[in-house]
């Protein structure tokens, strides 16, 4: 699992800087030279279907995508463990089209042929994100639900792991200097 994570956390920063790389490149090229580089925003879009799709799955590892939980979080028992269960078949479902379509639309652009205009660069290499995304994003929805049934999502149990979680951590031997 520490190579997936690392897999998904590293498309997402090369992407992210390939992106602000090629625009930063492309400004400069427009002021100084008075000409744009054709190739910029090929690969701007690109990169950033790439970066969004894997910033989902991310967003799904830690917990970051916005939803309704205040029934869930209110809810006991049984009804919470089957409204956890409910929201994750819905997301697995909805991630199953993705890796579904998003692999029927890399196949056929790989089969195809099809490159980028200016670069002429494999189209499917940056559509591959999609089902890559569907499938991690299976993964990692349950996980999620697998850490969030045994969790206390009471609101004194969020209350106390945001505050432990903004405030800073000063062990006891760190306040007193150092000294034991």
């Amino acid at each position: 699992m520490r190579a997936i994570r690392f897999f998904e956390d590293w498309v997402v920063i090369a992407s992210f800087m390939m992106i602000v790389l090629v625009t930063f490149i492309n400004v400069l090229s427009r002021y100084i030279f008075k000409a744009s580089l054709a190739f910029s925003e090929e690969i701007t879009i690109n990169l950033l279907v790439v970066l969004t799709m894997m910033g989902a799955v991310v967003g799904i590892r830690l917990g970051a995508h916005l939803g309704f939980t205040y029934l869930v979080e209110n809810a006991k028992g049984q009804v919470r463990r089957a409204l956890l269960i409910i929201g994750t078949v819905l997301m697995v479902v909805f991630l199953a089209v993705l890796l579904v379509w998003g692999a029927e639309m890399t196949i056929a652009q790989a089969i195809r042929g099809r490159a980028t205009p200016s670069l002429s660069i494999p189209q499917w290499l940056f559509t591959l994100s999609i089902p890559l995304a569907g499938l991690l994003g299976i993964l990692r929805s349950i996980q999620a639900l697998r850490s969030s049934l045994h969790e206390d999502t009471s609101a004194e149990a969020v209350t106390r792991r945001l505050a432990s979680e903004a405030a800073p951590v000063i062990e006891a031997q760190e306040f007193q200097g150092g000294r034991k």
